[in-house]
């Protein structure tokens, strides 16, 4: 029978990681994005679930996050089966009564089909009243293909993108020091006043920057244009794909191609470095006035598929779960979702 044990040695962890499905491993599982909440004052929780021999099957990592409305803890994109749920369930329900856990969050890395929904449901989940904690429509680009066959697989005005951005001599900056870093913060925050959502904090980023930076699992992407920075991403490379995790834009320079040209240099190194997908992150589809659709059409034009995942799942614990639960759904009203 299968069974955990908590561990902070990161090798351990690690190799419990390897032995997860390498298709389904997200860096929001990895050691080094448990070691970044805990400089933002969370607290990470390390699993290993070994059997009865005491061999590591897999590795789990949970945070534990103190808000005023209750603490919980919470698994970003965990690739799961039902033993497991079950097994790591259990253990975050009976065996932390001293840190006053009001609930469990979890964001799969599950397809939304029905027979995973009746998992959570067996176990005493629900729907989370948030609109997502994480992206729950991946966009997916597969990268086993030449460049040319990338290239013709784009929409159309893409392609055009990518050639005007050259023409109009936009040149590209990239890597992962904290002077970038300022840049692209500069941006993140005119366009976070602009599209009306909560920015990331500088101490965020500064953390994601210097903890996945050493490893060179992040690099930071800016257009320049006449001497002035107009776009910028962050892109992480882990595991078997690289994302596309931030982006920024400035609103006046909407006409010069510079996000077309910061994707496809991306795109290139992570097939440079043998990744076989590249993680557009979040899209919507159907939904001309939600917030992203302009950022989802601009996504969707590089060419992949779109993956649906599980929504985000709650466990209540405690009666005060239902005081979060009314104050995140009327944040979910007032922003329009």
């Amino acid at each position: 029978m299968p069974k955990i044990k908590l561990t902070n040695d990161s090798s351990l962890y690690q190799l419990g990681q390897n032995r997860l499905n390498p298709e389904n491993i997200s860096f929001l599982q990895s050691y080094d994005y448990g070691q970044m909440q805990a400089r933002l004052g969370n607290e990470p929780l390390y699993m290993l679930v070994e059997n009865d021999n005491g061999e590591i099957l897999s590795s789990y990592m949970a945070i534990l996050f103190k808000a005023k409305r209750g603490k919980y803890f919470f698994l970003p994109y965990p690739a799961l089966d039902l033993e497991t749920l079950d097994l790591l369930t259990t253990f975050l329900t009976n065996n932390f009564p001293g840190k006053g856990v009001d609930f469990l969050r979890i964001s799969p890395l599950l397809t939304g089909l029905p027979q995973h929904l009746d998992w959570f449901k067996k176990l005493g989940f629900r729907d989370a009243p948030v609109h997502m904690m994480h992206p729950e429509l991946l966009w997916l680009l597969d990268l086993n293909k030449s460049e040319k066959e990338l290239l013709f697989e784009m929409r159309k005005n893409t392609r055009y993108a990518l050639k005007q951005a050259q023409k109009m001599g936009v040149k590209l900056l990239s890597g992962a020091d904290e002077d970038l870093l300022r840049k692209f913060y500069e941006i993140h925050l005119e366009t976070s006043r602009r599209q009306h959502f909560v920015p990331y904090s500088w101490e965020y980023l500064k953390a994601q920057l210097e903890i996945f930076g050493p490893r060179d699992e992040i690099k930071i992407y800016l257009a320049e244009h006449e001497g002035k920075i107009i776009a910028g991403a962050i892109i992480m490379f882990y595991g078997k794909e690289g994302v596309y995790h931030h982006g920024a834009s400035l609103s006046e320079y909407n006409r010069i191609p510079g996000s077309y040209l910061i994707q496809w240099e991306a795109i290139l190194e992570a097939k440079k470095r043998g990744l076989p997908r590249y993680n557009f992150w979040g899209v919507v589809e159907n939904a001309p006035k939600h917030p992203w659709s302009g950022l989802s059409f601009f996504k969707q034009g590089f060419g992949g598929t779109g993956k649906a995942l599980l929504h985000c799942q709650d466990k209540p614990l405690t009666a005060k779960y239902w005081f979060n639960f009314v104050v995140e759904t009327v944040r979910r009203i007032r922003r329009g979702y």
